[in-house]
């Protein structure tokens, strides 16, 4: 295990190191739950001002589908590539590069809003999802930090703790500080992003002063255009990640499909605004949380992997039909928080898969991928969601029960975890 190559950090430092990775997840991930609300009421809600008042609900709908899956292209590239770079620079100066990335597109977001710019909107959301490798980082950190395959799981689970806080706060972010009920004058779009920018220059000061590094054997990089490429191809040349990938990969574009959808459709079906959309944001998110740390572990005890992912495959797609039949705005809205359960449940078991599939000297190369994967079935189901959104408003979760049905199809056939090279547990 990874954790061969760790000094003897004290207990003090390190709770420190990992506190200060939770918050680095927690940070990349708030952008996600700030940004989302924010976006659909700019860009769907008639009467915003943000688009010209012209511009049709099915143009509103590309354009919006165009700015969230822009930033989950950028990601793709981004992430595999600098959490390798975190293999060869070292997790932190890999953390830090992502952190001021993170900073630049609030500030470019900030910018676009009063300017009503379109464009440097959408380059705002390309600059941040390529600087959003800190997840992979720090998992990759993380599992450094490890001393025994149970520790690695549990750290695990406290990255997607960080994740969870970061979808949980990034809404109440949104919402306060965009609401003039509650601010007064003070209230706009814009004081989010600039509320964002200012929590990534606090983290950026957290992990320069509290994080070192466990894991000091440095791979060589070698920078090359097709690296990306290169990477996702050595990790589907690889029998044991391939396996996780088949499940993996289907899972992401289900939960995907619900999850950048759920808020477009609270508001074209209710006509719920910023603040309701963020209180979706935050109930998933709040599920998210406590599975992450009240339920992986004593699951992963008791349970197969094959077993859990099944289940949570097969509970996930009765959540979102549920979300698409129910005729009430609340009840919809309370959908959100078991949906952001199970979430929390099979991501980090997966994670933990993706883990066992590799060996200690490549966990910074794995998680990458891991995300690589995501952020690419993540733009699918972006790009995809304008053109399902025009056949009906339930189309993008009639495309995301089928993925979460061929998950559950993969898991239970499929998923063969085994030794690999390298000297990882299966």
């Amino acid at each position: 295990m990874s954790g061969a190559a760790i000094s003897g950090p004290s207990s003090r430092s390190l709770r420190l190191a990992l506190l200060a990775l939770m918050v680095v997840c927690f940070v990349d991930v708030m952008g996600q739950g700030l940004a989302f609300p924010i976006f659909d009421t700019l860009l769907l809600k008639a009467g915003s001002g943000f688009l010209p008042d012209a511009t049709s609900r099915s143009r509103a709908e590309l354009l919006y589908s165009v700015a969230i899956g822009t930033f989950f292209l950028t990601w793709l590239f981004g992430s595999i590539y600098v959490a390798r770079l975190s293999d060869s620079i070292g997790r932190k100066r890999g953390i830090l590069i992502c952190l001021a990335g993170a900073f630049a597109g609030y500030a470019l977001a900030a910018a676009a809003i009063p300017l009503r710019s379109y464009g440097l909107l959408v380059a705002s959301r390309a600059i941040t999802g390529f600087t959003a490798g800190t997840q992979p980082i720090a998992a990759a950190a993380m599992i450094d930090l490890a001393r025994s395959e149970a520790e690695s799981t549990r750290n695990l689970g406290l990255a997607n703790v960080g994740v969870s806080g970061g979808l949980v706060i990034g809404p109440i972010i949104g919402g306060v500080f965009s609401d003039p009920a509650l601010l007064g004058p003070w209230a706009s779009p814009t004081l989010p992003f600039v509320v964002g920018g200012g929590l990534c220059v606090l983290a950026l000061v957290f992990i320069a002063l509290s994080f070192r590094d466990a894991n000091q054997a440095l791979v060589p990089l070698r920078l090359s255009p097709l690296e990306v490429w290169r990477l996702l191809a050595r990790g589907l040349e690889r029998r044991a990640v391939l396996r996780v990938t088949a499940v993996y990969f289907p899972y992401m574009l289900c939960f995907m499909g619900f999850y950048v959808f759920a808020a477009a459709s609270l508001t074209a079906r209710f006509g719920y605004g910023t603040q309701a959309t963020s209180l979706a944001m935050f109930l998933l998110g709040t599920g998210l949380a406590l599975a992450s740390g009240l339920l992986v572990e004593p699951l992963n005890a008791r349970l197969s992997s094959r077993a859990l992912l099944g289940w949570v495959a097969l509970l996930l797609c009765g959540v979102i039909a549920a979300f698409v039949a129910v005729p009430s705005g609340p009840l919809a809205l309370a959908l959100l928080l078991p949906a952001g359960a199970l979430h929390g449940i099979g991501y980090p078991t997966l994670l933990a898969a993706y883990s066992r599939s590799a060996s200690a000297e490549e966990q910074g190369w794995v998680m990458g991928f891991s995300t690589a994967v995501f952020t690419l079935a993540a733009a699918i189901v972006s790009f995809l969601g304008g053109e399902l959104t025009s056949s009906g408003p339930a189309a993008p979760f009639l495309f995301a029960l089928v993925c979460g049905a061929t998950a559950l199809l993969a898991a239970l056939t499929i998923w063969r975890p085994q030794r690999p090279p390298g000297g990882a547990n299966p």
